[in-house]
């Protein structure tokens, strides 16, 4: 049998479910380096396609129309401070949170950006070359001991602009540190139940497996291991006992499957979050990171169809999936944000979590701060407002003030590559380390950027 049909059959055989995950899931088990501070997890909210800072945290009112928008701005807990009105349950917690004014780059491309603030590089040739800080907590973190992937991607389907999810993938890391990654229909508002249990099928193995079948796979297990030695020297199957190990430990022990099942929580919590995607997908990601997941990523527009708002700002019933023009509208996608997060902070901090679980909201940038001639707001990236809130930071404040028409920074600019290690800081994972290339070469986890010093 040919070298790459060999590949292709031990793959395919592990796909099939010979070993109770799919190749896939079982790479993505791997945790290095028992030196990251072992008890801390980071829940990214991504909004994909680059949030308006007039229509979310950075309401411009006494500015012209043409500059504020159409919606008004509403009292937050903090005197003088205003949110979008859109955003009216969020502004109620907002002492638990911190708003980021000033972030700023110089980039107005979608994937360029959403690579920046992905990676902490800027991105070439529509090509995801570095690995996203999901993968560096996957590479640095140990998170062994917990029977979890270390780095999980709730994510609506990708329809199109391919190229732009895959900035959240490992880059030259490769495949063990790709995200197990969780979808919904992008086109529909409630959550869908059955692609969870789907998606997490091999977990089930846990409720029914005797001491005759954990010995039957750890035989096959181990035979398959000798196989890739044999016929795999690339390094994408590389090191598959350790993979093994942590694979036979998920699907024996039944914890990665709880931590999956929505069903175990209460109606006041499922009500909290809501039965809509982003609200099903929070709480999944909160149960994830209090189960052992150190990294959750909730990306609401893998292909920016949901916040890329160039042709109107409020909903004009265009349809969903983008086919005449990318645009859902704060109308639609305000409430649902605004729930999600609002339920995000609450239920961080009822349960203590606030010092190990860090939430940064963001995306790949702002938008004009002068709507066009269609009514909406094109790509800006001199300008972003952000949140984040817990990981035992410095919160109720607003960090950076815009210009008065929200153009750029008046004070305290503020770099992807900030933002990027204030998170490595709460993860305990030193930014001066450094990644290989395939061809050995050492890449710097980020290039610059320091921790905000506020919020320390």
């Amino acid at each position: 049998m040919p070298r790459e049909t060999r590949r292709r059959f031990l793959k395919s055989s592990l796909l099939a479910g010979g070993a109770g995950l799919s190749l896939a899931d079982v790479l993505r088990l791997r945790a290095e380096n028992a030196d990251a501070a072992s008890d801390t997890a980071v829940i990214q909210v991504w909004l994909g396609g680059g949030p308006s800072q007039f229509e979310t945290f950075d309401p411009k009112p006494d500015t012209p129309e043409e500059i504020r928008g159409p919606y008004s701005p509403i009292a937050t807990k903090w005197p003088g401070v205003l949110f979008c009105e859109k955003l009216p349950k969020t502004a109620q917690v907002v002492d638990r949170a911190a708003i980021i004014r000033t972030v700023t780059h110089t980039t107005n491309g979608h994937f360029v950006g959403a690579h920046w603030c992905s990676t902490g590089y800027i991105g070439e040739n529509n090509r995801a070359s570095r690995p996203s800080a999901g993968s560096i907590v996957s590479r640095f973190k140990n998170a062994a001991k917990t029977g979890l992937p270390p780095y999980v991607l709730l994510s609506e389907e990708q329809t199109r602009n391919l190229e732009i999810g895959e900035v959240m993938g490992a880059g030259h890391l490769g495949a063990r540190h790709q995200p197990f990654t969780v979808l919904q229909d992008s086109f529909q508002h409630e959550f869908d139940d059955a692609r969870l249990q789907r998606a997490t099928a091999s977990l089930q193995l846990a409720d029914d497996i005797t001491v005759q079948r954990v010995g039957d796979r750890r035989s096959l297990l181990a035979k398959v291991d000798r196989l890739a030695r044999d016929i795999d020297s690339s390094g994408n199957i590389d090191g598959l006992d350790e993979f093994n190990r942590a694979a036979l430990n998920m699907v024996t022990s039944g914890k990665a499957r709880k931590a999956f099942d929505l069903t175990r929580e209460s109606e006041a919590t499922l009500k909290l979050y809501g039965s809509h995607r982003w609200g099903k997908m929070a709480l999944l990601a909160r149960r994830l990171v209090e189960s052992g997941v150190s990294f959750v990523t909730i990306n609401t527009a893998p292909d920016s169809l949901c916040w890329d708002w160039h042709l109107n700002i409020v909903n004009d019933d265009r349809p969903a999936d983008g086919s005449n023009g990318p645009s859902r509208g704060m109308d639609i996608s305000g409430p649902r944000l605004d729930q999600m997060l609002s339920a995000l902070i609450t239920d961080i901090y009822q349960r203590g979590l606030d010092k190990k679980v860090l939430l940064v909201v963001w995306g790949e940038f702002g938008r004009t701060p002068r709507v066009n001639k269609t009514g909406g707001r094109d790509h800006w990236g001199s300008l972003m407002s952000i949140l984040v809130s817990g990981g035992a930071l410095k919160v109720n404040q607003v960090i950076g003030t815009s210009s008065s028409k929200g153009e750029v920074p008046a004070t305290r600019p503020v770099g992807p590559t900030d933002v990027l290690a204030t998170m490595y800081r709460h993860l305990g994972i030193d930014t001066r380390q450094h990644t290989l290339t395939p061809q050995g070469r050492p890449v710097p986890i980020l290039p610059d950027g320091e921790p905000i010093r506020e919020l320390i």
